[in-house]
């Protein structure tokens, strides 16, 4: 909420409307309270109309040689710059303004929490607002809103709401010293008898004109006695007011004695203070002291709780290195031994191979005297010959529909997979390993196997202790081929796992062909390099 600016409007216009706003007594205490006039008695004989007169003329800052109860404002800030009782205008102005902004406290309130199109509708007009009697409160709130067009309409209700007055009156249509809302004020008195002089009526005024002026002088005579009475009611007032400051100026005497007690009180109790201050800064320093040692306590006892740990960590570590080489002997022993029987299951092998050869030399050329027609190029990758090459074929299963399955979205076509890959050729065996998975029935998956060919290996999913599962049959393939790789002439690996590396390498230095089928995606790189043949899997064998 600010403060309006008044300046530009008219002298008699504001003294109107600040005697809307203000009752008697509220003028007699501005006009006492703002040290307009700093006389009582002279406070006392001036009239309503000059005390509203002078309300105006801070506000317009009008200050002149002309208003001897108004010099001693222009001059306050300078001779009494300290002095509250005798402040200047601009002071003036602002304690005025806080007095009717509180007295409008309530049309400000509802004025704020309006719109402005609703404003313009509920104050379009002033008829209401004065016959109500807060016309002066509603107008004052508009023009201390914070909004432009609130203020703008506030002026424009003001100025209409005067001219519709000052035309009424000056048509003899009524006279506003005889209503309530304007007693004792009309839009004409603005300018005091003092400096203006009277104008005289021309000449040829009727008796008519008389009478009224007669008439008009007699309520003024009676305005006048009515001010006058209540004059005497603010006097009377005034002086019990001042009564009671002489009673509270005493109590003041009162309390200035008490409060020179309270300040020797004050200085003995200082001096108290600082003996006890020079008492004290031994006891602070050596509480310092034991706050060091309490913080270098707690520092070495975490040093020690670390060093604990640290060693119980290494006491734990011991422990599983321990474990750790037990195992590692472990496993090279049972690796000693697999290899002892590996040794002695190739020598057998080797027996049954060279029998086996003979046998198969004999019948290969029972076959060559029986056969006397040549099979006709381009039925496949691999002509037929009087010594076809022996297959065998092993299928990693999870490793296949893994990769098909992540990748693809689709599965494997084994029995295809199994054409193509072993052609014209002859297939000694194909074995399929599965992993069972207990949640999954695949009894029909694996009929399909072995009626197309396949041999089935299978084992359940293994769940370990600490809640993983383990079901892979590297170690199940690799034993499968060495034990047949005597009686193999091509091992067909379907799998893109690395592990078979060493495999793949054993079974090169037997001067076997191994051969590679998988996703190329999934498949090691190193696996690639060491077979003879890598047949990536493309999408004529998924479904």
């Amino acid at each position: 909420m600010s403060n309006p600016n008044l300046k530009h409007i008219q002298r008699d216009q504001l003294t109107w409307f600040l005697d809307l706003l203000l009752d008697e007594r509220e003028i007699f205490q501005l006009s006492a309270s703002t040290g307009i006039v700093l006389d009582v008695d002279r406070l006392s004989a001036l009239s309503r109309r000059e005390l509203l007169v002078n309300l105006a003329d801070v506000f317009l800052d009008v200050v002149g040689t002309t208003k001897p109860e108004l010099r001693n404002l222009e001059t306050s800030s300078e001779t009494h710059p300290h002095d509250d009782r005798n402040p200047g205008i601009s002071e003036v102005n602002t304690l005025v303004s806080q007095f009717l902004t509180q007295k409008a406290q309530s049309a400000i309130s509802r004025v704020g929490y309006m719109e402005i199109s609703e404003i313009e509708t509920f104050f379009k007009t002033s008829d209401v607002l004065i016959e109500g009697g807060d016309f002066g409160e509603v107008v004052w709130a508009l023009l201390t809103d914070q909004r432009t067009a609130v203020v703008e309409h506030g002026y424009k209700l003001l100025n209409t709401t005067y001219e519709s007055i000052e035309v009424a009156y000056t048509n003899g249509s009524g006279n506003f010293h005889s209503t309530d809302q304007f007693e004792g004020i009309d839009p004409q008195y603005a300018y005091d008898t003092e400096d203006e002089p009277q104008q005289s009526d021309p000449p040829g005024q009727g008796i008519e004109h008389l009478e009224q002026q007669l008439a008009d002088s007699k309520a003024d005579y009676t305005s006048l006695e009515q001010k006058h009475s209540r004059l005497d009611q603010q006097r009377a007032f005034l002086l019990e007011e001042n009564k009671g400051l002489k009673t509270q100026a005493e109590e003041n005497h009162g309390h200035e004695k008490r409060l020179q007690a309270l300040e020797q009180e004050n200085h003995i109790l200082r001096e108290q203070i600082a003996q006890y201050i020079e008492d004290t800064t031994e006891l602070q320093q050596l509480t310092a002291e034991r706050e060091n040692l309490f913080v270098e306590k707690e520092r070495l006892a975490e040093q020690l709780k670390e060093y604990e740990q640290v060693r119980a960590a290494k006491e734990t570590f011991t422990t599983d290195l321990q474990l750790v080489e037990e195992a590692v002997y472990k496993g090279h022993q049972g690796l000693e031994d697999f290899q002892t029987m590996l040794d002695s299951h190739f020598d057998v092998l080797e027996n049954c191979h060279q029998a086996a050869r003979g046998a198969l030399n004999q019948i290969r050329q029972t076959l060559a005297y029986l056969d006397t027609q040549e099979v006709t190029e381009g039925q496949g990758p691999y002509n037929l010959t009087t010594e076809q090459p022996r297959v065998g074929v092993f299928v990693d299963v999870q490793n296949m529909f893994y990769a098909a399955k992540d990748r693809f979205g689709r599965r494997v076509d084994y029995i295809k997979l199994l054409d193509l890959i072993v052609g014209p050729r002859y297939l000694m065996v194909a074995y399929a390993y599965v992993v069972q998975i207990p949640e999954i029935n695949q009894s029909s998956f694996l009929s399909l196997l072995e009626h197309n060919g396949y041999t089935i290996k299978s084992k359940d999913l293994r769940l370990r202790g600490d809640g993983s599962a383990k079901g892979d049959w590297d170690v199940g393939i690799a034993v499968d081929v060495v034990s047949m790789l005597s009686s193999l002439d091509v091992v067909i690996l379907a799998s893109g796992d690395g592990d078979f590396c060493p495999l793949a390498e054993l079974i090169k230095q037997q001067d076997k062909r191994v051969e590679v089928v998988a996703f190329e995606h999934n498949t090691s790189m190193d696996l690639q390099q060491i077979a003879d043949q890598f047949f990536p899997i493309g999408d004529e064998l998924l479904i």
